[in-house]
């Protein structure tokens, strides 16, 4: 009998490995005899349970986690069916901090009671509502000469997107609260030295690792984009809204339609376009090429490699990267 239902923790969920344990009896207990649960502890346990699952395809396969998780379960199953779009639908479970994807796609509730409605759907013989997402096809090199290749939907590849994330996952709580601190104290931090306050050195740094800029040759379908210090290199397959705070890449909103990002936006350009990414705007700025298009390639220059993030999850070491259009990923909409 083909399972309705499995669902894969993510290892690195919030609370650690105890409240992953009791998540997985409550999501056992739900589920009952329609699939399974698999509480992963490590990356390579999650490939050993998306192989297991593929064995035998649930009619939805639920990613119990954030967009992380979602990414990670979507390349390892992608190892198996290069064909995403014969995968079962994947369901995330807003268990992320910024959880852009189920705000895309307008899911809503926790693990325990989005697990429970899609239950309910089932025994109903109905299938929730599947959307189509766009999704971005990353493939480059790395410094040791290795082939890189994911899909995803957001990748910050340099410049602000990508020192934000760095200083993003240092904050003790994630989520809303802990975007609008590392804005804040980036801000600060800029203004301060600009102005020559005399502030402890450790506040100061911290403005300067988040706006300094990425070395790097950036084309956009074909065309070089001037300048090779990046304030901004980033692609979205998809318009994103993230924590509830920033709206970004509204190019993207369309089917087909990727948005890029790259340029050498200046700090002071990046403070003064805050309130545009609130309201999901255009960045206003003439240094930046902001624009829907098919391909952007990037080279690293000089000693510092790309270390790209890709929904949420770093990557280290890559000296190229070329971003396309993916193929379309089924995720359902399940609101508890």
């Amino acid at each position: 009998m083909t399972r309705k239902i499995a669902v894969v923790l993510n290892p690195n969920a919030r609370g650690g490995q105890r409240a992953m344990s009791g998540r997985a009896r409550r999501l056992e207990r739900i589920i009952s005899w329609r699939g399974a649960v698999y509480a992963t502890r490590t990356l390579d346990e999650l490939g050993d349970a998306v192989r297991d699952i593929l064995k035998s395809p649930p009619e939805v396969l639920v990613t119990d986690g954030g967009d992380g998780t979602l990414h990670w379960v979507l390349n390892e199953a992608r190892k198996l069916s290069p064909d995403v779009t014969k995968l079962p639908p994947l369901l995330p479970t807003n268990g992320g901090t910024i959880d852009f994807v189920a705000r895309k796609v307008g899911i809503r509730g926790h693990a325990e009671s989005i697990v429970a409605a899609l239950v309910r759907e089932l025994d109903r013989e109905r299938m929730p509502q599947v959307l189509e997402l766009d999704s971005l096809w990353l493939t480059g090199r790395t410094e040791s000469g290795e082939r890189f290749d994911r899909l995803g939907f957001a990748l910050a590849a340099g410049g602000i997107g990508q020192r934000f994330f760095s200083k993003y996952y240092e904050e003790k709580r994630l989520g809303a609260g802990a975007i609008v601190r590392v804005v804040a104290k980036a801000v600060a931090s800029r203004v301060a030295g600009t102005l020559r306050l005399p502030l402890p050195e450790q506040l100061l740094d911290y403005g300067q690792a988040v706006f300094r800029p990425t070395s790097a040759k950036v084309r956009i379908d074909g065309e070089l984009v001037p300048g090779t210090t990046h304030g901004a290199i980033h692609a979205g397959a998809i318009d994103l809204h993230l924590g509830g705070v920033f709206r970004v890449f509204p190019l993207a909103r369309d089917d087909g339609s990727l948005h890029f990002q790259a340029g050498e936006i200046v700090p002071k350009e990046m403070i003064l376009a805050l309130p545009a990414l609130a309201r999901g705007g255009a960045i206003p700025s003439e240094r930046l090429r902001e624009i829907s298009g098919r391909e952007m390639t990037i080279e690293a220059i000089g000693d510092e490699s790309l270390s790209p993030i890709i929904d949420g999850e770093a990557f280290q070491g890559l000296r190229e990267l070329s971003v396309r259009l993916g193929p379309r990923i089924r995720v359902p909409r399940v609101r508890a």
